[in-house]
């Protein structure tokens, strides 16, 4: 009886701390998670607003809020619109249109819809980083990257920490503003989610297709990111296996349902135009001379750096230069995980064999293409950034969590990372030239006129709309129409009364002249003015007749550059 009595006062003791645990309810533990991932999702989404605003809106952002305003006026197809060589037209155009619901035509559209991308691209990164738990037996040659408690943590830690603290300049520019290709990763990291968290099944590679379809709709890029990688990966692994089509079913469905979409995307822009919605201007594809081939090498080294916040040329000061030096924690940490994908690749499950398909297409692609740059190009390559956060938080985790030193270590570089992501959020707004040139034509009561592609569509923004400025290209020393981001009915003399132009700012390095050019040229077109006004560095020349009785439309050869 003693005996019995000593064994069930040990079990007693022994089940304690999980009668502690047990006394939390079940809902809670639940629950904890997802109110955890919220409240950093919204803690996220304030501070890149914040970082956003300290980057003036140019007239990409501005083409392509006031499309999403048109169609959320009706204009569901964008009839009379001539878009770029994308569209954003299944991606950003509708966040554009549902804030713009919420807020109105205004600047905040694109800084709110810039740090909504970005929050989703973080906490997304952070999913794909952590794998599946609990794990599911998945088929032969179907393995899947998986962890739970510390390193499952470790590795949304890692991912998400390369990826908190966005640098302030070109960095804000390129991932916390206007529409691009960085906004594309979001439906990405959808699609590799879907393959990471489910079983092989008839659906799946179906999902996927449908996916990357209506991505491509929008960003051609896709086709790079997307379709070409998963194929190529699907083709590896059913060489290596050698197995029967029934044993390689999912891969060769994975595989034809990502070439299958590139047909549907293109059908579908077609369609779209047959209906009598947009125009796309073909994109320009042009390989670059195997003379240029190191200077791109060291172009894409720079955008790399850019991406991760690590570019610490031509920092203004020694606070951006240590900000940078930090960042290249980042930049060591994916470019280890990235090796080490490349390296084992045949070990690797299939998610972690695309991203690193991906990574080493979109490189090649950026250094093959036939001009890239530093300030007009990183954007292309954006996919870097989450990709190798992803990897490096799949790959690295579990060497890295099981010495004390690696974590310590980790924890200092998040640590600064956030000093670094709080340092950017109290950054002063800058004056925006483009909101000062426009109130002061709305004061002068100069409602409908004309500028340049890099000032128009932002002068528009900033003004709420209340003034429209329309793009005008300058072509030796005439003004012309172009098709680009513009919209038909704009021109019509019938419809509007343009009576002046804005010459680009001195500070703007993408329009082509300079201000004298464009007066000079303006004159040549329009003839005198009746009034030249200097206003924060721009030049506004009015007349009192319409312009656009003057205007003559242009052929279109390749994108708008800077």
């Amino acid at each position: 009886m003693a005996g019995s009595e000593a064994e069930t006062a040990v079990a007693e003791a022994e089940t304690t701390p999980a009668s502690h645990a047990a006394s939390v309810p079940a809902w809670a533990r639940r629950l904890a998670w997802p109110v955890l991932f919220a409240a950093a999702g919204l803690a996220l989404f304030a501070a890149y607003l914040r970082q956003s605003q300290t980057v003036p809106v140019n007239s990409d952002g501005g083409s392509f809020a006031l499309q999403a305003w048109d169609m959320l006026h009706g204009n569901v197809l964008l009839h009379g619109w001539t878009t770029a060589d994308l569209t954003f037209y299944t991606t950003e155009l509708p966040q554009y249109a549902l804030v713009e619901l919420a807020r109105g035509l205004n600047a905040d559209v694109i800084h709110v819809a810039g740090a909504m991308s970005y929050t989703l691209l973080v906490l997304g990164a952070a999913l794909l980083a952590r794998g599946v738990d609990p794990p599911r037996p998945p088929r032969e040659g179907m393995a899947r990257g998986h962890a739970g408690g510390r390193e499952g943590v470790v590795r949304m830690l890692i991912a998400g920490g390369i990826m908190l603290a966005p640098s302030l300049g070109t960095g804000s520019h390129t991932l916390l503003s206007s529409a691009d290709h960085t906004g594309t990763q979001v439906p990405m990291l959808v699609i590799w989610l879907v393959m990471d968290r489910t079983r092989p099944r008839v659906w799946v590679p179906v999902l996927v297709a449908v996916l990357l379809a209506w991505a491509q709709v929008g960003d051609p890029l896709v086709l790079y990111e997307g379709v070409i990688p998963l194929v190529i990966v699907c083709a590896i692994r059913v060489y290596r296996r050698r197995g029967s089509l029934r044993e390689n079913w999912y891969e060769l469905s994975l595989a034809a349902g990502a070439i299958v979409s590139a047909g549907v995307a293109s059908l579908a822009l077609k369609l779209i135009h047959q209906l009598g919605g947009f125009a796309v201007r073909p994109p320009s594809a042009a390989l670059t001379h195997i003379a240029h081939l190191p200077a791109n090498v060291w172009v894409a080294v720079q955008s790399v750096l850019v991406l991760f916040g690590a570019d610490f040329s031509g920092q203004p000061n020694g606070t951006r230069i240590g900000i940078a030096l930090v960042h290249l924690a980042g930049v060591a940490l994916a470019a280890w995980a990235a090796g080490r994908a490349v390296r084992r690749f045949g070990t690797q499950d299939l998610v972690v064999q695309v991203l690193a398909g991906t990574l080493v297409v979109l490189l090649v692609a950026y250094v093959l293409r036939g001009n890239p740059n530093v300030v007009g190009s990183a954007h292309e390559i954006a996919g870097v950034l989450p990709i190798g956060a992803v990897l490096a938080g799949r790959l690295l985790a579990g060497t890295l969590a099981r010495g004390r030193l690696p974590v310590l270590a980790l924890a200092l570089v998040l640590v600064c990372y956030t000093g670094i992501e709080v340092h950017n959020t109290v950054q002063q707004r800058p004056a925006d030239p483009d909101a000062q040139v426009a109130a002061w034509l709305q004061v002068h009561h100069l409602t409908y006129g004309l500028g340049d592609y890099w000032n128009a569509s932002a002068i528009t923004l900033d003004s709420g709309n209340q003034v429209q400025v329309r793009y005008v290209s300058r072509v030796g020393d005439k003004l012309l129409i172009r098709p680009w981001e513009t919209k038909n009915s704009w021109f019509d003399r019938t419809q509007h009364d343009a009576t002046f132009l804005v010459t680009p700012g001195p500070a703007n390095v993408c329009s082509p002249g300079t201000p004298a050019g464009w007066e000079a040229a303006a004159k040549a077109t329009f003839g005198p003015p009746s009034g030249v006004y200097r206003v924060d560095g721009f030049i506004v020349l009015v007349w009192h007749e319409n312009l656009l009785g003057h205007l003559t439309k242009a052929a279109m050869h390749g994108p708008i550059q800077c």
